[in-house]
């Protein structure tokens, strides 16, 4: 075994103080983080020198997590746990969106893939061909590099269209972690992420999130928080009831997606391969990515005035909270004693200067200065932060609706003649009425609350004033000084606050839906625009704002505006779930693999137009008892946009019993295996699984046609007689393929692999079996021989214990 090759480059090696679950592993393609899903049910994110960035955890999960995958561009993170799957930012490591999936069988979900496919793929591939031995189609999907981007033809409709003018408008403030959406709102950098300019390249692309539950339900979603969805695939197929998917793949130049999925029958289980294809996203071209990017913007933005809006509510009730316990007290007394109350002593003695003997001892001996200070901090700061919220953060996000509406309108008159991407002006038009009258009440809502603070601060003098004075000895110097500040209140501002504000403050009318238990406006009933009633009944100076029926506030507007946009999005996600397609499911066999994995690799022929062929390479692990690694090939032809399949092919490597304990795809050309040979001696291998043109490496496949089940591990000797095949039970073999050995012990004995493929960067992170130590190698050190040092030299990186806080 001496001509074994040791030369992967270590880059880290690190333990963990807790169990991590051996399932639930993923490098981020775009930076070196490793999220890792570990014993007390949260997922945490980690650098390569062991450093935890974020975690991610859900109050009340059931069943804990069940599976991870990061976004393509590395930016996001979605964790599901049961039928809910949370989405946290790279970048501040709050959760951004959390969304529950549920099914009619309430069944968890077990598979989640994010891909990112290219909107014109013909520009793409004319752009590739033109950097030909300078870029790959890596560096257009990770490069923030303007040059290496396609060269579209000229479209002034379009480039208006992607012209970002949010980005010239003022930042929304943060919030509180108050309300219904946590503290997703509260720092200015998960609000930046929310709201961010859609990056370089974007616009080319579209972003697919596909959630696989146990039941066989897939749901589809388009950049974060644009569900498209959901599909049963025993609807589509009758062939896979009963199916459960676990395994999704797919090609950035494909609109056609795969799922591996498996189904038991008759106590046998089966191995499905199931194609299905995303025509919405060759049809709709570069409009799709535009509206996906939009409608997620949109909910962002419907969040977030729903927490302005609960906000302003507790701001508004917490103002009135201690001035009414305050009137309560005394109003007991005056009840019991005058037949009036404090609303009225109050107007009596502003109006009159007299003061009834129990007012008196309560201005003197309950409320006192002390309880003035407290009554005048907690409604003047109220008033404060109504007035903020209203001016930082309703107005400006009212402001952002406003433009993204009318960008989303003028997209659907410029298409009205296109029904490709289900966009009604009508509804747009209603939607833009609504916030109108939503900015209506909001300016209405701050004169409101600028109005009432004036009131308040020229009542809260009077009111110490009349403390100081009935405190005071009538026959003193003092007592006549005070009597002569008399002339200079504002009695009016005073008297408009006793008899308004004090007791109802008109602030909760344009928040609230009810006032006074009176009836809202049913807003269903008149179907079109109803900014002109909102507006009609607000210049009314004989019926004012509360007259009856009433018109809905703030809380009753959102809510309105909540239900007309789900009437637009679910309008287009009918439009787009017609052009998803579930393909016919191919047979793999039947066994339980102990691990599998899924590439797809593009085989466009240069001289085709409008067809491409497209290959799937499926890696299955030995079931228990057998003896072979199953790979099979499977190609297709996809013609605008739909994929049908021409062939299956197979060919089965032999091992030792229980010798491969994972698999994992390289790149378009290797594949790597996790191996322990019959010394307990555990290695890497990495074997050419595509047979290459122009050189005598690579597998060669067998057809076996595209129908027929066969049992995974049935292997034949007469499989392994050309020069080209490979035997992992021969020690020469074993040599050869060697990347890597790892030292004898527990410890080193790998049971898991995830391998991060990106160009440059490609990163190998193997799982020991104790399930605490893992490692990371740089699996580019191949080409260069670099040894199995980290790189830089140092040890500082390894056998590190981790800590989790």
């Amino acid at each position: 075994m001496g001509d074994e090759r040791t030369n992967l480059t270590l880059l880290a090696e690190k333990m963990s103080p807790l169990l991590i679950d051996p399932s639930h592993l993923s490098y981020c393609p775009a930076m070196d983080l490793l999220a890792l899903a570990a014993q007390d049910e949260r997922v945490h994110v980690f650098r390569l020198n062991g450093q935890r960035v974020f975690g991610v955890s859900k109050k009340e999960a059931v069943g804990g997590v069940t599976d991870i995958q990061w976004n393509p561009n590395g930016q996001s993170l979605a964790v599901a746990f049961g039928s809910s799957v949370c989405i946290a930012s790279a970048n501040s490591g709050k959760i951004m969106y959390e969304k529950d999936y549920p099914t009619p069988f309430k069944a968890p979900i077990c598979c989640l893939g994010w891909a990112s496919n290219f909107t014109d793929v013909a520009a793409i591939r004319e752009r590739l061909s033109s950097l030909e031995g300078t870029a790959v189609l890596d560096d257009l999907m990770t490069s923030a590099d303007e040059t290496l981007n396609p060269q579209f033809a000229l479209d002034l409709p379009i480039e208006l269209a992607f012209l970002d003018v949010a980005s010239t408008l003022p930042k929304l403030a943060t919030l509180p972690v108050a309300g219904s959406q946590g503290d997703v709102f509260s720092s200015r950098a998960s609000l930046d992420t929310l709201f961010k300019p859609s990056p370089i390249g974007s616009a080319d692309r579209a972003d697919v999130l596909i959630i696989g539950h146990e039941d066989g339900t897939i749901h589809l979603s388009m950049s974060e928080d644009f569900s498209i969805g959901k599909f049963r695939l025993q609807d589509a197929e009758p062939s896979l009831s009963d199916s459960k998917p676990f395994l999704h793949c797919s090609h950035p130049l494909f609109t056609t997606h795969a799922l591996l999925c498996s189904r038991m029958s008759t106590g046998i289980q089966e191995i499905q391969l199931v194609p299905f294809d995303l025509r919405l996203v060759s049809i709709a071209g570069r409009q799709l990515s535009l509206l996906a990017s939009k409608i997620t913007e949109l909910h962002s933005l419907h969040r977030y005035l729903r927490q302005v809006q609960e906000q302003l509510s507790t701001e508004i009730r917490t103002s009135q909270d201690l001035p009414s316990r305050f009137m309560r007290n005394i109003n007991e007394t005056l009840l019991e004693k005058l037949d009036c109350t404090w609303v009225n002593a109050a107007y009596h003695l502003a109006a009159t200067g007299h003061c009834y003997p129990e007012v008196k001892e309560w201005l003197v001996d309950e409320l006192g200065e002390r309880g003035h200070k407290r009554w005048d901090k907690a409604v003047n700061v109220g008033y404060e932060n109504v007035r903020r919220l209203t001016h930082e953060s309703l107005l400006p996000a009212l402001d952002r609706l406003r433009v993204l509406i009318s960008r989303l309108r003028g997209l659907s008159r410029f298409h009205s003649s296109d029904f490709s991407l289900g966009l009604s002006t009508l509804e747009l038009d209603n939607m833009l009425d609504s916030v109108n009258c939503l900015q209506l009440l909001a300016h209405q809502l701050l004169k409101c609350a600028v109005s009432e603070l004036q009131q308040f601060a020229a009542f809260s003098t009077w009111l110490r004033h009349e403390i100081e004075k009935q405190a005071a000895d009538p026959t003193s110097a003092s007592a006549q000084e005070i009597a002569e500040k008399d002339m200079s209140f504002d009695h009016s501002g005073i008297l408009d606050y006793i008899q308004g504000a004090m007791q109802h403050t008109q602030m909760l009318a344009y928040t609230l839906n009810e006032v006074d238990g009176g009836r809202p406006w049913d807003l269903e009933d008149e179907g079109g625009p109803i900014f002109e009633l909102y507006k009609g009944q607000m210049n009314n100076e004989s019926s004012g704002f509360r007259s009856q029926p009433q018109l809905p506030g703030l809380a009753g507007m959102i809510q309105h505006f909540e239900k007309q946009s789900g009437v637009f999005f679910e309008h287009i996600s009918e439009t787009q779930r017609r052009s998803v397609q579930i393909g016919v499911p191919i047979s793999l066999g039947v066994g339980n693999p102990t691990c599998a994995d899924m590439r797809m690799v593009d085989e466009h022929d240069k001289t085709a137009t409008a067809t491409a062929n497209l290959l799937i390479y499926v890696a299955l692990g030995p079931s228990p008892g057998q003896d072979c690694v199953n790979l099979f090939r499977i190609r297709f032809v996809v013609e605008n946009g739909m994929s049908s399949t021409t062939s299956v092919a197979s060919r089965r490597i032999p091992v030792a019993t229980a010798a491969i304990r994972d698999l994992k795809f390289i790149d378009d050309r290797s594949l790597m295996l996790a191996f322990v040979g019959a010394d307990d001696v555990s290695r890497l291998l990495q074997i050419d699984f595509r047979p290459s043109k122009d050189s005598e490496t690579g597998l060669r496949y067998q057809e076996t046609g595209l129908a027929g089940k066969t049992a995974l591990g049935d292997f034949d000797e007469k499989e392994v007689s050309g020069s080209h095949e490979i035997d992992l039970r021969r020690l020469s073999d074993i040599a050869i393929h060697t990347v890597h050995r790892f030292p004898p012990g527990k410890m080193w004995t790998p049971q898991r692999l995830e391998i991060n493929g990106r160009k440059g960067r490609r990163t190998i992170c193997v799982l020991a079996e104790d399930r605490i130590h893992y490692r990371q190698f740089d699996v580019d050190s191949l080409d260069t021989g670099h040894g199995s040092t980290p790189r830089g030299g140092g040890t500082e990186d390894l056998d590190v214990a981790m800590s989790i806080t």
